[in-house]
Formats: structure tokens, sequence, C-alpha cells
């Protein structure tokens, strides 16, 4: 059998001690950055991969110390107001869920609000490392173009969202293409070809028309060489009328709709769903009572976020990251009495 590599062999290729190598290979920020990739770049050369056995150990003795050494998480959020956005409905599905998996992890997590008596971004950075804060979940920005202008680079970093300025970052998020895809192949079963998407602006484009893109899609799948329905995109004092005129000149016979007027208009123009309309919401958690589409489940993207964080705190990667990675959180498709099936 070959023989394998050992970090005593790579210390003395490196010209290093071993527990140098061993901290080098684990991200130590106490280790220059030259000699870490310098010794990375020794143990690929010479073949060398980690002990399955030996990693696992070490893993269990690195949980056991997660208490005494980064054993609080920062939830941060940045709005504009202290609690506008922990106090939201949905946020706090997004918290529980982060809070009941941090405490199974042995972690707590205490949210922060990075302008508390007005601290700047810098300020705000020294406050967490005082606390011997390593690792940060944050929050989506009231704004998805804001900015924090603090040093990342202190910090271990997993976003619940795609900021625009920070997508380096490892990201959990609504998988919202897929989502539409599912609420395409209920459409489909149940005989429905026509249909309309009416989708807010903010919505789009901080999902980057992640939506739109997967509905056209569906258009193409299930009409046959009629036009599809032009997508609504709505913003401003003017959405319901917007609506109103939107259904009067397509006649849709179900709408999938992620806004906040629709219902409204669609009881100005003297309509109700089921009977008139077939209806799916891309948010049913927040929409009519029995609205047929999908469910978020939030309280699963918080935990994720914190499992994410979890293995990056133990790897010790911190500050941006030269791969862009995440993990995308399907909706659940809940059955309510807006989508009657066209067939029967």
């Amino acid at each position: 059998m070959e023989k394998r590599v050992r970090l005593k062999d790579i210390a003395k290729e490196a010209g290093l001690s071993v527990s140098a190598v061993s901290m080098a290979l684990k991200n130590d920020g106490t280790i220059a950055a030259k000699t870490v990739e310098r010794v990375k770049r020794v143990a690929r050369d010479m073949g060398y991969a980690p002990d399955p056995a030996l990693s696992a150990l070490s893993a269990y003795r690195t949980r056991l110390k997660v208490r005494s050494d980064f054993s609080v998480i920062g939830l941060v959020t940045n709005w504009s107001e202290r609690d506008s956005w922990s106090q939201r409905e949905q946020s706090k599905e997004v918290i529980r869920g982060a809070k009941e998996r941090a405490m199974e992890l042995g972690y707590t997590l205490q949210i922060f609000w990075a302008r508390e008596e007005g601290a700047s971004p810098k300020r705000f950075t020294q406050i967490l490392k005082v606390r011997g804060i390593r690792g940060l979940v944050l929050a989506p920005f009231e704004d998805n173009d804001e900015v924090l202008d603090m040093d990342w680079n202190h910090f271990s970093v997993v976003t619940v969202s795609r900021p625009s300025n920070y997508a380096y970052f490892h990201h959990v998020v609504q998988n919202h293409y897929m989502d539409m895809t599912r609420c395409w192949e209920i459409l489909s079963e149940r005989g429905y070809s026509r249909v309309g998407l009416i989708v807010g602006r903010e919505f789009a484009l901080r999902w980057k028309h992640q939506w739109e893109a997967a509905h056209l899609y569906g258009c193409s799948r299930n009409l046959d060489n009629e036009d599809p329905i032009p997508i609504l995109e709505i913003e401003g004092d003017q959405e319901v009328a917007m609506i109103r005129d939107w259904l009067k000149r397509y006649k849709p016979d179900a709408v999938i709709n992620r806004s906040a007027h629709f219902h409204e208009a669609l009881a100005a123009e003297g309509l109700e769903t089921p009977r008139d309309i077939g209806y799916v919401s891309l948010n049913v958690n927040d929409d009519i009572e029995n609205a047929t589409g999908i469910k978020h489940r939030r309280d699963v993207l918080g935990a994720m976020a914190v499992d994410a964080l979890n293995n990056l705190l133990h790897r010790n990667v911190k500050g941006p990251s030269d791969v862009i990675t995440g993990t995308q959180v399907d909706g659940v498709w809940e059955e309510g009495e807006t989508l009657p099936d066209l067939k029967v």
C-alpha cells in the first residue's frame, strides 16, 4: 500500500513545525497568508489527504470547545429603525429557526442592530470584536443595494439574502426559480395554460427576476403557438389601477401573484377567486386565508444559515470568498381553495 503523507512529512518539506502546518491547513488567522498558501501548495504536490478518522475525531473535539471559543452568533440587521426587520412576522420565523439550530449546536444567537446609538460601521466592527463574536448571519438589507462598510475579514459570514454588494458571502435563500416551476407543474396538471404573472418591482429586482424567467419557461412549455400574457411588474401609487387594466385586457384563467394589491384590484373588478379566476400565491405565508401556492419554510432558512456558518467557523474561514457558494431552500406546495381543477 502507498504510504499516507503525514503532517510531519509536509512540515519537513516546508521547513516548518507540525503545529504550524496544521494551523495553516485550517486557515488559522495567526499564520501569514503567504505561508498558508505555501503549505497548501506543498501538501497538494505531495498528495496529502486528511485521515477521515482523525478528521472526525478533531471535529468532535472542536465541537466540545464551541462554547468557550465562539459561543455567540451575531444576527446583524442594518435597517433604518432598530426593530424594523426583526419584528416582521416573516423575520420572526427566520430568527426562530436560527435560534433553535444554534442551541442544538451549542451556540446562542443574539440580534445586533448595526446602527445602535449611531455607531459607524467601523465602531460596530469593534463592538463585535470586543464581545468575542466571530460568526455573523447577515439579515436582508432594507435596500438591497445598501453598503455596510465593516471590516469583514474578522468574521465568518453567511447571508439570508443576496445583497447586491455582498454576493461573495455564502448565502442561504429561497429557491424562487424552482418555486415558480412547481407552480407551473400544478397549473398544467389542472388544465390551466392562459396564466398571468404579477410581481412587485422591488421583489423582482431583489431576486434578479428569477420568477419571471421560470414563468416564461413555463409558458413556453404549455402554450402551443399562443403568445404569453405579458408579465405585470408593478410599483408606486397606481398598482390597483394597473392590475385592473391588465385583468380586463388579458383575461387570464389563473394568476400567479407576488404583490400586495391583487385582491383589492380583483374585488374592484367584481371578480372572485376561485369562482372567476384561479389564483396561485408565491407567498401563502402572508396572503389571504386558504390561498393555494408556495409556502416558505423560513425557519429552515434560518436553521440552514446557522449550519453553514457553523461549518465556516470550524474551518476558520473569514471574510469575502473567492468562490461564491450558496444554499437554496425550496418552498412547499400548500393546497388551499383558490385553484380548482379545470379538467373536472
